[in-house]
C-alpha cells in the first residue's frame, strides 16, 4: 500500500465519528465492503454496490436503492457521491431508507485527480454538501474538513508520482519511492496540524458529514 495523506486522514476521520453508526448498517457504494467495516459496532452490516463483481449483498445504484423505506438504522458512504450523476437523488435515497433518528456518515472529496473514469463527476465544498443534505430533509450534526493546504498539496503531488511512474504496478519503483512518499506525506500532515491559519483552512482534501433523519 502506498502512503497517501488522504487515505490516512480519511480512516482516522471515519474512526473518530464511528460511534454514530450502529444497528442495521447500509454501506452504500461499498466496493468490497471491508475498508472501514472493522471501525464500527453494529448488529448487521449490509453492503450495496453497483458493480456485481465486488460481491456486495445488494447490487444496485445509490440513486435508486433496492430496499424498503426506513430499513436501516445507519448509513455509511465513503467517497461515493463524486461518482454519482445525481448526488442529490442519492442523498434523498439515503433519507428514504434510513429509519427516523438514524444517522448518515458520508465522506466526499474536494480535491482529487480524475479516477474511476469516466464515472467521475463532482467535487464538493462544505457548503455544497450542506445544501444537498439539508434539501433532502436531514439535520446536519457536523461537517468536518479533511486536511489543509499542506496535506492537500502533498496529496496531489503523491498522486502525480503514483500515476507518472505507475507505482501501483511496478513493485521495485514502489519500494524506491515509498520512504520518500511516507516522509513527505507525514510531514505535510504535521505541518497542517501546526498551521491553524485561515489561509490553510480554505484548502481541503475533502469533507465528512454526519447527518440525522
Amino acid at each position: 500500500m502506498i502512503f497517501q495523506p488522504d487515505r490516512y486522514l480519511l480512516k482516522k476521520q471515519v474512526k473518530k465519528h464511528a460511534h454514530y453508526i450502529k444497528g442495521i448498517v447500509l454501506d452504500a457504494g461499498s466496493g468490497d465492503g471491508e475498508r472501514y467495516k472493522s471501525l464500527f459496532k453494529f448488529d448487521k452490516y449490509i453492503t450495496l454496490d453497483i458493480n456485481s463483481l465486488h460481491g456486495a449483498e445488494i447490487v444496485g445504484s445509490v440513486e435508486d436503492i433496492p430496499a424498503d423505506s426506513e430499513s436501516f438504522d445507519s448509513i455509511v458512504s465513503t467517497q461515493v457521491l463524486e461518482h454519482v450523476k445525481n448526488p442529490q437523488k442519492a442523498v434523498e435515497e439515503f433519507y428514504r431508507v434510513l429509519k427516523p433518528g438514524g444517522y448518515c456518515l458520508v465522506t466526499v472529496p474536494q480535491l482529487n485527480e480524475l479516477h474511476e473514469e469516466p464515472h467521475d463527476y463532482f467535487r464538493f465544498t462544505k457548503y455544497g454538501l450542506e445544501e444537498i443534505f439539508s434539501n433532502a430533509g436531514f439535520k446536519i450534526i457536523l461537517i468536518e474538513r479533511r486536511g489543509g493546504f499542506w496535506s492537500a498539496n502533498m496529496q496531489m503531488r503523491i498522486r502525480y508520482i503514483i500515476d507518472l511512474f505507475r507505482l501501483k504496478k511496478i513493485k521495485i519503483l514502489r519500494w524506491i519511492f515509498q520512504p520518500f512518499i511516507l516522509l513527505n506525506g507525514t510531514m505535510a500532515i504535521l505541518i497542517d496540524f501546526i498551521d491553524r491559519s485561515r489561509a490553510s483552512s480554505k484548502h481541503a482534501i475533502g469533507w465528512l458529514i454526519i447527518a440525522k433523519k
